[in-house]
């Protein structure tokens, strides 16, 4: 009597709990898979270094910077560009032997992420680059690094006016991808685990702390993917859903917002004009909110869905040709607006 009993709770609890939710999971699957959700397949980063191997170097204050020197650098083994570092790992903005002369012109500083510093591109089709052809009274210094957000950039800022140096015009370009780089959410750990083979391991995450301010620490790079991911659709689908909440959850736009205020406090107590640039279509709303601080703004973006302004299939960054509409929209800004 008790064992027809515990397999008819067995049997019950088969049927009216554990198959519902079986039945539902698979549906769930079938109908994401039909709309082309995928298992999560993690990316391949095929970047052969030449001759070091490494591109980047541990730094305390920044997590990671460029090795200095000149590379060769070739992706998925069939398109190659070549970069240029100086020693203090920025990339060059004209040519490396016009740097023994000394030089005494006003200087513009451009911080950014890949996009600034030319990813995928040799070092004269870069915006920087461009943008010191058209102002040769200038000394344009690209700050831009692969996978930088604006936290780095504040970092960079900092450090560099404690070296005694100090630029006429600080110019951010933003982009709202920075948005979790500053908070070092999963989508971002996500994507920049795999790139840790050149070098990347550290990486700084901001927190707000108050309404308007915030503090940041050191995090090694590590990310943690959900049970199943790289087998269902069910669970990669789910991930991505709980990374858009997170950056929701640690208020990833305010925290960016709040370090281009701070950056904009140094700025003026050094007598730095500071302007930031929407380098990305989606920066819109944070133009925007600081324009109406009183912050210069322009937005400067290319449409990257237009072949000819990306480098598909190779890589997915800005092409020589979009980085030409860059320079000629943020020299035309300049022009208008802070050079004048």
């Amino acid at each position: 009597m008790k064992k027809d009993f515990i397999k008819l709770s067995i049997f019950r609890l088969i049927t009216y709990l554990i198959f519902p939710i079986f039945l539902s999971v698979t549906s769930a699957e079938i109908v994401l898979r039909v709309l082309g959700y995928k298992p999560w397949q993690i990316e391949n980063v095929d970047v052969a270094v030449e001759p070091k191997g490494n591109f980047f170097t541990k730094d305390s204050e920044l997590g990671y910077k460029h090795l200095p020197g000149k590379f060769k650098v070739t992706l998925n083994g069939n398109y190659s560009f070549n970069a240029t570092h100086l020693n203090n790992s920025l990339r060059i903005t004209h040519p490396l032997n016009t740097y023994n002369q000394s030089s005494k012109k006003p200087e513009i500083w451009i911080f950014g992420c890949s996009f600034t510093y030319g990813w995928s591109l040799n070092d004269s089709e870069t915006y920087p680059w461009l943008l010191q052809e058209k102002l040769p009274k200038y000394e344009i210094v690209n700050f831009g690094v692969n996978g930088y957000g604006t936290l780095h950039s504040l970092i960079q800022f900092k450090e560099a006016l404690k070296q005694g140096n100090q630029p006429k015009i600080a110019v951010i370009a933003y982009a709202r991808f920075h948005n979790p780089r500053n908070t070092l959410l999963r989508s971002t750990r996500k994507h920049v685990v795999p790139w840790n083979k050149l070098g990347i391991v550290f990486h700084p995450d901001a927190r707000l702390n108050g309404e308007n301010n915030f503090t940041y620490s050191m995090a090694k790079i590590e990310y943690h993917e959900f049970p199943l991911m790289r087998v269902s659709a069910l669970s990669h689908f789910s991930e991505v859903i709980y990374n858009k909440f997170e950056q929701k959850l640690y208020r990833s736009h305010e925290v960016s917002k709040a370090i281009i205020e701070e950056f904009n406090r140094v700025a003026e107590a050094k007598g730095v004009k500071l302007v930031v640039v929407g380098i990305s279509s989606n920066s819109t709303k944070m133009l925007q909110e600081l324009s109406q601080e009183g912050i210069a703004t322009a937005d400067i973006s290319v449409d990257l869905k237009i072949p000819a302004n990306n480098n598909w299939p190779h890589d997915v960054h800005p092409s020589a040709v979009a980085n030409r509409q860059y320079a000629e929209k943020l020299e035309g800004f300049l022009q208008d607006t802070v050079l004048r």
